[in-house]
C-alpha cells in the first residue's frame, strides 16, 4: 500500500554579468544549506541558500565555479566570481554544489566519485541528504559582452533525484509500526547499489527518508526491504513513478520476509510474523514463541528418529497459531520416536487456519498433531486448511500420544483426515499403558467441510477414548458454538465406526438387485446404502428398508404403514395397493417373508426359525439405523391363513426387549392389526 505527494525542489538562477554576477532566487525560505525544512502539511522540503555555496557552470568542456555572495530578504542570493570566456549563446549548466560535480577525460560532466559513494552510503535522515546528495542542475545559455557576461535566460536548478519519505509498518489486522534499522530499495533484484543502496540506520525508526534516482511506471518493480530486530520485511510495487526534484510521502505496509529453513544452521524459534518455507536441511529445532503467530508455505521437515534429537518437528512454546499459506503443501514430521509431528505446549492452545494443506506424523509413539510417549500437550484448534494427521503405535492421529495427556480439541473449519496408530484414535485419546492416555473434550462443529477419522487397530473409537485405558472427554459433532466457545446442539456420543466422516455424504442410488439387506428404498425403487457417514440424497424419502436377499431377489419392508389399523382383508387390499415401485411390487408379507425378513437381517445369536423367534437383535438394529421409530411392542397381520382356514397368522414384534423378539399366532380375520406393505423384488 502505497500513497505518495510530490512538490518541486527547485532553486532559480536569473541573468548576471560577467565578473561573474547573478541572482538565484530560491522558491521556499527557512532552514540552512545542509539542513532541509520538512512542510509535511505542503507536502514540500524548504531550502534557503547560504553565503559561500559554491556552484559549478559547465561550458564548452570547462567548469567555472561561482560564489553566493549575499542572501537577500526575499530568499534570493547574488552570485559572484569569474568564468571562462566563452562565445555569445554558448550552452551552460549549473550545478550544485560544484563538489558535486567532476570532468571526466571527455569533458563530460559526470557525479563525483564521492557523491556516488554518498548515494549508496544513506541513513535514513534528511539531514544527511541535504548535507550529501542536494546535487542540483539546471540548464541555459551565456550572453557574452566584452569582459562580462551574463545568463541568456533564467535557470531552474532542480535536485536530479526525489525524496521519498519511507513510514513502514506491517501488513496486521491492526498494523503496527517496524523499527528497522536496514533498509535496502532493489529494483527487480538486482544489487541494491542500481538504487540507493542498503541504508544503516543511525537509530531503529520507523521513519526513513532515501534520495532516490528518478523512475518511472514502466520501468520494472522495486523491492524495499527493512532489516528489524524480529526480522526483515518486505514491500513490492511494480508501478512506481519517482521524479527528479520531487518529494514524496509514502506510507508502506511490508510483509515478514520468509525465513528458509534450508539455510538455517542452527535451531530457530520462529517470531510473531515469522513466515517459514523450504526444507530443513539439519536436524534443528524448530518451535514457535509463545503468543506468535507464524505461516507455512512450502515447508518440509522431516525429522531424524535418533535419541540425539528429542524434539518434535515443530514445537510450541507457548500459545501459538499457523497459518497454512494459500497454495502451500506442508510436512511436518516428528524427529525422536518419543516425539509428535507438531507439539501444541502444555496448558496452551495451538491454532492451525489458512487455506493450504498440512501433512502431520511421528516417527514412533506421537501424534501427528498432539502429544507423545509420555508428552502431553495442550489445546488444539483447527480453524481451516486441509490437514492430514497420522498419530505413530498407541497415538492418536489428532490428540495424545502414548501414555499422555491431551487438552480439548476443537475442529470447526477446513478439512481433515486423521488416524489413529495401533490402539489410537483418529480423534482423541491414544494407547493407555498402564498410566493412561486421556484427552478433554472434543468438538466438531457443522462449520467444517469434512472430517475423517480412521481408528488403529485394538482402538474402539475412531473419534474418543483410544484403547489400552485411554479416556476422552464429551465428544459433540454438528454443533455450533456460542460466545463463550461452548457447543450448543449436535449428537454427543464417542464414535466407534471407522472410518467415520462429518457431515455424512449423500449416499448414491443403485438398483434393488444390487441392494443388501438393510438398505432403504425411495418412491422410484431405488436402494441406498446409510451408516453413520451416509445419508439419504436431499429430496428423497425413504419408504422401505431391504430385510431379505437371495441372490438378485429380496424383500423390502415398509417403514411407515396404514396410520391406522385394520381387518384381514383391508389389509390385503391396503398393502396390495400400494405405488408399484420401478422393480418391484407390493404385497402383504406372507408369514414365511416376516420369517426371512427376520432372519435375513440377523447377527450372531439371533433365531433362525419358529412360531417364536428371540431374539431378533439384527433386525431392530436395522430398523433403528433407517431413522426411522417403530413402536416397542406391534402387532402386524401377514397374508397366510391359518390351518384349516382358521382366521390368519400375525406377529408380534417386541422391540422393546434388550435384543427384540416375534411371536407369531392366529387370530380372526376380523380382527385388526398394524399393516406394513412388503416390496418383493
Amino acid at each position: 500500500m502505497m500513497s505518495a505527494c510530490s512538490e518541486d525542489i527547485a532553486q532559480m538562477i536569473n541573468g548576471g554579468k560577467k565578473e561573474f554576477t547573478a541572482t538565484l532566487a530560491a522558491p521556499n525560505k527557512g532552514g540552512t544549506r545542509t539542513v532541509y525544512t520538512e512542510d509535511t502539511q505542503n507536502n514540500k522540503i524548504a531550502v534557503a541558500w547560504k553565503v559561500g555555496d559554491e556552484i559549478a557552470l559547465v561550458h564548452n568542456g570547462v567548469k567555472d565555479v561561482v560564489k553566493v555572495k549575499t542572501v537577500n530578504a526575499d530568499g534570493s542570493a547574488t552570485i559572484t566570481g569569474t568564468i571562462t570566456v566563452g562565445t555569445n549563446g554558448e550552452a551552460v549548466t549549473a550545478y550544485y554544489p560544484a563538489a558535486a560535480i567532476e570532468l571526466n577525460n571527455d569533458k563530460n560532466p559526470v557525479p563525483a566519485a564521492a557523491y556516488t559513494a554518498n548515494l549508496l552510503a544513506q541513513d535514513g535522515t534528511l539531514s544527511y541528504i541535504a548535507s550529501n546528495l542536494d546535487l542540483r542542475v539546471g540548464e541555459s545559455t551565456l550572453a557574452v559582452d566584452g569582459d562580462k557576461a551574463t545568463l541568456a535566460s533564467s535557470v531552474s536548478l532542480t535536485s536530479n533525484t526525489a525524496i521519498w519519505k519511507l513510514t513502514l509498518q506491517d501488513n496486521a489486522e491492526t498494523p503496527a509500526a517496524i523499527k528497522a534499522t536496514q533498509v535496502s530499495v532493489i529494483k527487480d533484484g538486482e544489487t541494491p547499489e542500481t538504487l540507493a543502496g542498503t541504508s544503516t540506520l543511525s537509530t531503529a525508526t520507523s521513519t526513513v527518508y532515501l534520495a532516490m534516482p528518478p523512475m518511472s511506471e514502466s520501468e520494472a518493480t522495486v523491492a524495499i526491504k527493512a532489516a528489524t530486530a524480529d526480522g526483515t520485511y518486505i514491500y513490492e510495487n511494480s508501478g512506481l513513478t519517482l521524479a527528479a526534484g520531487k518529494y514524496y510521502q509514502s506510507t508502506v505496509t511490508m510483509a515478514k520476509a520468509a525465513i528458509d529453513l534450508s539455510k538455517l544452521t542452527a535451531d530457530y524459534e520462529a517470531q510473531d510474523g515469522d513466515v517459514l518455507t523450504g526444507t530443513l536441511a539439519g536436524n534443528y529445532k524448530i518451535s514457535i514463541a509463545d503468543g506468535a503467530t507464524v505461516t507455512l508455505d512450502k515447508v518440509t521437515i522431516n525429522g531424524e528418529n535418533s535419541s540425539d534429537y528429542r524434539w518434535a518437528g515443530i514445537t510450541c512454546a507457548g500459545a501459538a497459531t499457523i497459518i497454512l499459506k494459500d497454495g502451500s503443501t506442508n510436512t511436518v514430521k516428528g524427529f525422536y520416536w518419543d516425539y509428535p509431528g507438531i507439539h501444541p505446549a502444555v496448558g496452551k492452545t495451538l491454532i492451525i487456519k489458512g487455506t493450504g494443506s498440512l501433512t502431520a506424523s511421528s516417527n514412533g509413539y506421537g501424534a501427528g498433531i498432539g502429544g507423545g510417549f509420555d508428552v502431553a500437550c495442550g489445546n488444539i484448534i483447527i480453524e481451516g486448511g486441509t490437514i492430514t494427521a497420522t498419530g505413530g503405535s498407541n497415538a492418536a492421529g489428532i490428540g495424545s500420544g502414548f501414555r499422555s495427556n491431551c487438552g480439548a480439541i476443537e475442529i470447526s473449519g477446513g478439512t481433515v483426515e486423521a488416524t489413529g496408530g495401533e490402539n489410537g484414535a483418529g480423534i482423541g485419546s491414544g494407547g493407555g499403558g498402564g498410566d493412561g492416555s486421556n484427552c478433554g473434550a472434543i468438538t466438531i462443529t457443522a462449520g467444517v467441510t469434512r472430517v475423517k477419522a480412521t481408528k488403529g487397530a485394538g482402538a474402539p473409537n475412531s473419534i474418543g477414548a483410544g484403547g489400552y485405558g485411554g479416556t476422552c472427554g464429551t465428544v459433540t459433532i454438528g454443533c455450533t458454538l456460542d460466545t463463550d466457545g461452548n457447543p450448543v446442539g449436535g449428537t454427543t456420543g464417542a464414535i466407534s465406526q471407522s472410518p467415520y466422516e462429518y457431515p455424512p455424504i449423500a449416499a448414491t442410488a443403485h438398483t434393488l438387485a444390487a441392494s443388501v439387506v438393510g438398505d432403504v428404498v425411495d418412491t422410484d425403487g431405488n436402494a441406498y446404502t446409510l451408516d453413520a457417514t451416509h445419508v439419504l440424497p436431499s429430496g428423497v424419502t425413504a419408504v422401505a428398508m431391504v430385510a431379505y436377499k437371495s441372490g438378485s431377489n429380496g424383500l423390502a419392508i415398509q417403514l411407515n404403514g396404514s396410520p391406522v389399523e385394520k381387518e384381514w382383508d383391508d389389509a390385503k387390499t391396503y398393502a396390495e395397493g400400494l405405488t408399484v415401485v420401478s422393480g418391484g411390487r407390493w404385497r402383504l408379507p406372507s408369514k414365511a417373508d416376516w420369517q426371512n425378513m427376520f432372519v435375513g437381517c440377523a447377527v450372531s445369536g439371533d433365531a433362525s426359525a419358529g412360531d417364536t423367534m428371540n431374539p431378533i437383535a439384527g433386525f431392530k438394529a436395522k430398523i433403528a439405523a433407517t431413522g426411522i421409530t417403530w413402536q416397542s411392542v406391534g402387532y402386524y397381520w401377514s397374508s397366510t391363513e391359518g390351518e384349516g382356514g382358521m382366521g390368519a397368522w400375525s406377529v408380534q414384534v417386541n422391540l422393546g426387549d434388550s435384543k427384540a423378539a416375534a411371536y407369531f399366532d392366529t387370530h380372526s380375520t376380523s380382527s385388526e392389526r398394524n399393516v406394513l406393505g412388503c416390496l418383493a423384488f
